[in-house]
């Protein structure tokens, strides 16, 4: 018995993917187990009627779930939780020594075309 005819075996019985995931048994366990009783064991628990519609609810499971996350997420929150991290990395950054300097202590003077230009406009 290769891998490659367990692989086809489990191909044919995709429950049992779902038992490894859950921690319900292991692939060795599987392995074993099929070695000894090959294909006409009682198997026919991990056989699944329709997999594309067990894929889909699984999707759509997915889908449920991600939006009923998204749901209960608070735009307040999210705002809060922001501003309390830009409060963090400014104190870190008074700490560090990383302080940038303010080029512009003033807002710089808007630029304008030179056609439009009032005589107090032109640089000194």
């Amino acid at each position: 018995m290769s891998i490659e005819e367990f692989k086809e075996f489990v191909r044919k019985y995709p429950r049992l993917k779902n038992e490894v995931r859950e921690g319900k048994r292991t692939w060795q366990s599987i392995y074993e187990e099929w070695v000894l009783l090959g294909d006409d064991g009682s198997w026919d628990a991990y056989k699944e009627e329709t997999p594309s519609n067990n894929t889909s609810s699984e999707g759509q499971e997915f889908i449920r779930s991600a939006l009923n996350y998204v749901k209960k997420i608070n735009p307040d929150d999210i705002t809060k939780t922001i501003g309390t991290i830009q409060k963090v990395l400014g104190l870190v950054q008074s700490f560090s020594g990383n302080r940038t300097p303010q080029r512009y202590p003033y807002p710089p003077r808007r630029r304008i075309d030179p056609l439009f230009r009032r005589f107090d406009d032109y640089d000194d």
